[in-house]
């Protein structure tokens, strides 16, 4: 009987254990539904699975809650429809073995009748998560940074793929429609926080290196290049309106990844009832590739730690806590051998320290079915050091040439009540006042046998007050929205009300849209603080007009065509100079009295066509063309730094997929093809160059040549290997595989007695492995 039990154990046992191997992964999507304009949960919403066999659903329950169990993993798409509301698509979510997917999802009510209701998925997939939003705005996932090509896990590189947006090799600063990078906003969780990049504000104003922004803690957000909703001040180009995703609140969560950049850890999972936290901690550094970088770059490092608490209550609503911060370091001794001096930067000594940080605390509490209010206190800070130093030219002395010591922060409150007062009809109004402290300091002598001169040294703080209400009207195919923002700078006493409205007309699966808005901005602080007159500056305005006509040609193509006109007005300028501070990058010695006499003109048309990923493969192309001038101190037109003249980019990417019976494999292909015109330059003054033999413009003649035009492309290959509760993926980005050498300007060739063309190839390679369990 006993020869008879036990084989038949073994065999039962072999049978079960095969079959368990070959079970094919499953995961869980999960998630809640809310109203667009009240906040309210929305219960019973329908939601499928689509193109699942067999079909595959569920809804809502009381809490506008839902979970979808034993989802096939790869690319998945859901539906959610609901009796009078737009049909909601999620397309082409990536469904992995090692984590659940959570989605936290808004529907918009529609006011047209029921058997009028024509809803196209790539309309949805489009539209921005503001509803307030209208025209020259965009959702942007993380997934998408991380998937296309260049974008090398940095929003800001994924948005420089857009239409009207150029970006750099060296840098992620966002020229948008013409603008400096300065006139971006950048918001988190609602409120400003500085510029989120690593090394931001030492070679552009408003720009970085490399973002200290993680994959794993931003949601999806909206980017916007023009017309902006009323909520939005302090900006003249552009907002980056970031928000982060709650950690898991029901199971752990965890990523491991190492790469020859640095490595990067990331934790979420339930604290206590519907608690949860989420981090993310990178380090990284350049001495693996410095080979392929400019001199210096294997001292280049940095670190970064990001994190967010969301507790949700049952009567007191849901309180959050978040945080970012970075610091870094950047320099580089000079050529120990006067021999190997060519340029004057190979005998300089740099040191540049920068660090940056944002926390926040966030109350959402819902008023019924038909408010919630929002109420955030936010503290923010950045700053810089610049030591740089220079051996004279027979390398017996080493004297200090310029220093800075930059430091900025600032405390926030902020509140936002948004009222659905019917179904036509939603209204968001709120207010915010801003402490903004500062303590900057920079000197500069362009002789050794000189002293370091002050240029500026100013401590202090002061208060920028805001305001703004907006409301949202539907008439059928009809969609109006109105409103205002209105700001005042304590220190200088200057204000500015801005009206905002825009229409959108969408008859069909073409949309039409016209949008106006006023928008101002303070200046850099150095900009006030660089001579006494200066705290008398207003503020600078801009007067933004679009024209928009989008289409849907199927559930997969989509275009959006946008001409614009943006009038620029109140622009500080040196009097009797073509200066203006429409073209600042890195003017950080200025010390010249200003006025507000300046202004500047950007028009131009900017063209998206995009195939969303389906069928295992997706591309976009964008295209502008456009023109961007100003009027200096000296009353002269002329074409500005960043009047490129052209931007086209190209990207695409294919996925395949392997299924074996106990694991599921991608790899995919992505690239991208990246050409502009080049940015305008001043002549070179050759008298005065060759006289102190150092490169000076003539800026007199200020921004008539242009630099040559760029073309560059970047890959990104990944292979993801889906196993049960864990998934590992191998991935390759290389910026820059083309090898283009970025043009920077002229130096002075000390050896030979010459003024050549400063170029280096920025090649940025990333070969990484990850581990999610």
């Amino acid at each position: 009987m006993k020869h008879i039990i036990y084989p038949g154990i073994i065999i039962f046992w072999l049978l079960f254990t095969s079959l368990l191997a070959a079970q094919v992964p499953t995961q869980t999507i999960r998630g809640g539904v809310t109203d667009a304009s009240s906040g309210a949960p929305m219960a019973g919403v329908s939601i499928m699975l689509l193109d699942s066999e067999p079909v595959k659903g569920t809804t809502t329950d009381a809490n506008g809650s839902f979970s979808l169990q034993k989802v096939p993993l790869g690319r998945q798409t859901l539906r959610f429809s609901f009796i009078g509301y737009e049909t909601h698509f999620v397309s082409d979510i990536m469904v992995s073995s090692s984590r659940e997917v959570v989605l936290n999802i808004t529907m918009r009510e529609s006011v047209t009748e029921m058997e009028e209701v024509v809803v196209n998925p790539g309309i949805i997939k489009n539209q921005p998560i503001n509803s307030m939003a209208v025209s020259s705005a965009r959702q942007l996932s993380m997934e998408e940074a991380s998937r296309y090509a260049g974008g090398f896990d940095d929003p800001a590189r994924l948005a420089a793929s857009f239409a009207g947006v150029a970006g750099n090799l060296s840098d992620n600063a966002l020229v948008i429609r013409g603008n400096a990078p300065k006139g971006m906003l950048w918001q988190m969780e609602g409120v400003e926080i500085p510029t989120p990049s690593h090394f931001a504000n030492i070679t552009v104003i408003g720009g970085g290196g490399i973002t200290a922004l993680s994959s794993h803690l931003v949601a999806n957000s909206d980017f916007y290049t023009g017309a902006f909703p009323a909520e939005y001040g302090n900006a003249l180009s552009g907002v980056f309106d970031l928000n982060l995703r709650n950690g898991n609140n029901q199971q752990y969560e965890h990523t491991v990844e190492a790469g020859i950049i640095g490595i990067d850890v990331a934790s979420e999972g339930p604290i206590a009832g519907d608690a949860s936290y989420l981090f993310n901690y990178r380090l990284s550094t350049f001495s693996l590739i410095a080979p392929l970088l400019p001199d210096g770059a294997d001292l280049i490092r940095y670190q970064n730690l990001s994190y967010k608490f969301n507790i949700p209550t049952k009567e007191a609503g849901t309180f959050s806590f978040w945080g970012i911060g970075g610091n870094d370091y950047s320099g580089g001794p000079p050529e120990d051998n006067p021999e190997d001096w060519t340029y004057n930067y190979d005998r300089e000594d740099v040191e540049s320290p920068t660090r940056f940080g944002a926390a926040g605390f966030k109350h959402r509490i819902l008023f019924g079915d038909r408010a919630y209010l929002t109420t955030s206190l936010v503290g923010s800070g950045s700053g810089f050091d610049w030591n740089l130093d220079r051996y004279t030219e027979d390398g017996l002395t080493l004297y200090p040439r310029e220093y800075i010591r930059n430091r900025a922060w600032k405390l926030t409150a902020k509140s936002v009540l948004n009222t659905k007062v019917n179904g036509g009809h939603t209204n968001r109004t709120g207010a915010s006042v801003n402490r903004v402290g500062y303590s900057q300091e920079s000197r500069f002598s362009d002789n050794p046998q000189t002293p370091l001169r002050l240029i500026l040294d100013e401590s202090g703080h002061s208060y920028l007050h805001q305001g703004f209400s907006q409301s949202r009207f539907n008439f059928g195919k009809f969609l109006v929205t109105g409103g205002f923002h209105i700001q005042h700078f304590e220190l200088t006493n200057a204000s500015s009300l801005e009206p905002r409205m825009a229409i959108q007309f969408r008859p069909n699966e073409n949309s039409f849209s016209l949008s106006y808005g006023r928008h101002s901005q303070v200046e850099p602080l150095t900009i006030y603080f660089a001579h006494p007159n200066n705290r008398m500056l207003g503020l600078t305005k801009a007067d933004h007009f679009v024209a928009g006509y989008s289409r849907s040609f199927s559930e997969k193509i989509f275009l959006n065509l946008e001409l614009y006109y943006q009038r620029l007005t109140d622009v500080p300028v040196i009097p009797d100079s073509s200066f203006s501070t429409l073209n600042m990058e890195e003017d950080w010695f200025l010390e010249e009295r200003m006025e507000n006499d300046g202004a500047g003109e950007n028009f131009g048309v900017d063209l998206t066509i995009e195939r969303y990923l389906s069928d295992g493969w997706y591309g976009l192309f964008t295209g502008s063309l456009f023109e961007s001038t100003y009027r200096g101190g000296d009353n002269v037109w002329r074409s500005t730094r960043f009047d490129r003249g052209y931007i086209i980019t190209l990207l695409g990417g294919r996925e395949w997929e392997f299924r074996d019976p106990d694991r599921i494999r991608y790899f995919s292909i992505n690239a991208r093809l990246n050409m502009m015109g080049g940015k305008r330059i001043s002549p070179v003054d050759e008298a005065r160059t060759f006289n102190e033999r150092e490169v000076f413009y003539d800026e007199t003649r200020a921004y008539i040549n242009q630099e040559p035009n760029i073309l560059y492309g970047d890959l990104t290959l990944e292979y993801r290997k889906n196993l049960r509760n864990i998934a590992k993926v191998w991935s390759l980005q290389i910026i820059n595989l083309t090898g283009y050498q970025e043009f920077y300007g002229y130096v002075f060739n000390l050896k030979r007695d010459r003024i050549e063309e400063d170029r280096e190839m920025v090649l940025v390679p990333n070969l990484s492995y990850k581990i999610e369990f």
